[in-house]
């Protein structure tokens, strides 16, 4: 037994130290991709105004604060309330996220302990912690990390009938995200599903209400929150616009192209191998092959609800997927997958399993595709040259005095300074393409038709390039308006 104790202890001795090395690199790297939108500027929302107001109104006096559809603000409001203690630093955000991953770890090897012997758990929390989606979403300190935290605390909670600890942690797990809610809602469903097979398959109210009890305090809490929503920016008025993520699709082309995007993004970055051998897994379970327990049975039936949540957006929405909103039932699905080989693998096959998962994982990193191909570039660490090269383009852009009302870039690069890196406020980056100068990065996504413009030697000339591997910007500028200056 002490000799399983230390192989475990050495395995979360080296998640530790990854997730440190990764903090003291990440410690003021500036916000990135959605955590811009999220984290800061809700954030600045709730700092300057001094919480005096719960929503953000759809029109304000407060430069580029504009509401993030329907999403509860509870990310924005902590982060505004941490800066009025420590000031308004970006490492806050990643101190954060350590404070969650220590969360994290505690809860995960609680909850694996649960469906594992002894001498497994380091090996499987190896193989959750490595996943690619979740070191990139940990080191841009996103809600998402936040979410998963919340997430398995709650699923933890569940399963040891602890009202405290999954009341708490479903607090933060509604206030992160509407995906936070679709994850609670899933929570809810399985939970009510496993207490059903506890009294022995009779449904009551009693068993209704005692799956409610711990739910309340955050549904409560969301209610009065949408009611607050809906009285000041009407029904789903920032979101529901013709063409929008939340319009329906407008041919099967399109919903043809949007399933592809939710199999690339579920199977990306190292993790079709997970998937590969799950098809494995269920087809032993499916056959009555393994003997699961109750609690077992409610980790797949969330699985599926997660599963079925996003497949079903598939065909009623127009909503681009990130590997990141995938990350609770991924997660569950390697447990279940990896649960499931051990009792069927000898224990020298289950480890060779392991091995296979985790090198897969690594490669998580190296996935690149073709210019025109949209990459979920905050889902994998691949990104990281981006702060690096970004700095060094914006330093090109000052000591060229370029006026930043004739420069407009793609996304990640484009609006004001101040809330991506928490200076240089008031030096705003514009969106439209129409403009004397373009900065471009495959980071962006850039539509493919702006693509082939900005690559046009007619129109565009490239003034300045920054690259490293496999990220790269470049400064063009529009030869038209230079044209016209003569």
């Amino acid at each position: 037994m002490n000799a399983v104790r230390k192989v475990n202890f050495s395995f979360i001795g080296i998640i530790i130290f990854l997730y440190a090395l990764l903090t003291a690199g990440c410690l003021n790297n500036c916000y990135f991709w959605d955590t811009v939108q999220q984290i800061s500027k809700e954030g600045h929302w709730f700092y300057q105004t001094n919480f005096r107001y719960l929503i953000i109104p759809s029109q304000n006096s407060l430069t580029d604060m504009v509401v993030t559809g329907y999403h509860p603000p509870l990310m924005g409001m902590l982060t505004a309330a941490l800066w009025k203690i420590f000031g308004v630093h970006l490492w806050v955000s990643h101190l954060l996220a350590l404070i969650c991953f220590f969360v994290l770890l505690y809860q995960t090897l609680k909850l694996v302990e649960k469906f594992f012997p002894a001498h497994q758990a380091g090996w499987v929390m190896l193989v959750v912690f490595l996943e690619a989606s979740l070191l990139a979403q940990f080191s841009i300190a996103s809600p998402d990390f936040i979410l998963l935290t919340a997430f398995i605390a709650s699923l933890r909670g569940l399963l040891e009938r602890n009202t405290w600890l999954s009341s708490i942690a479903l607090i933060f797990l509604f206030g992160s995200n509407m995906r936070g809610i679709f994850a609670g809602i899933a929570l809810w469903m399985s939970f009510q599903f496993y207490l059903y097979l506890n009294s022995g398959k009779k449904f009551s109210f009693k068993v209704l209400a005692a799956s409610v009890r711990p739910f309340l305090p955050a549904i409560i809490l969301s209610l009065l929150y949408f009611i607050f929503y809906f009285r000041m920016n009407g029904w789903f008025s920032a979101v529901s616009e013709e063409g929008g993520h939340y319009s329906l699709p407008e041919n099967i082309s399109m919903v043809a192209k949007h399933f592809i995007e939710f199999l690339l993004r579920s199977v990306e970055n190292g993790r079709i191998i997970v998937w590969a051998f799950s098809l494995f897994a269920f087809y032993l379970v499916a056959k009555k092959k393994v003997s699961i327990s109750n609690e077992f049975k409610m980790l797949i039936c969330c699985f599926l609800i997660l599963f079925s949540i996003y497949f079903l957006f598939v065909f009623i929405t127009r909503m681009p997927f990130s590997g990141r909103y995938f990350m609770p039932h991924f997660f569950l699905l390697t447990l279940i997958t990896l649960s499931v080989l051990s009792s069927r693998l000898t224990e020298k096959r289950w480890k060779a399993t392991v091995l296979i998962f985790l090198l897969f994982e690594l490669t998580g990193h190296l996935w690149m595709y073709p210019e025109k191909m949209a990459k979920s570039w905050d889902c994998t660490l691949a990104h990281f040259p981006y702060y690096e090269l970004r700095k060094q383009c914006f330093d090109y852009i000052d000591r060229q005095n370029m006026d930043y009302e004739k420069i407009s870039a793609g996304f990640c690069l484009y609006g004001d300074r101040g809330f991506t890196e928490l200076n240089h406020a008031g030096k705003k980056v514009n969106t439209e393409i129409d403009n004397q100068y373009f900065i471009y990065s495959n980071i962006s996504n850039l539509p493919d038709e702006w693509i082939d413009e900005l690559h046009n030697p007619a129109r565009w000339k490239p003034l300045r390039s920054f690259e490293k591997w496999p990220v790269n910007i470049t400064v063009f500028e529009n030869i038209s308006f230079k044209q016209a200056e003569k």
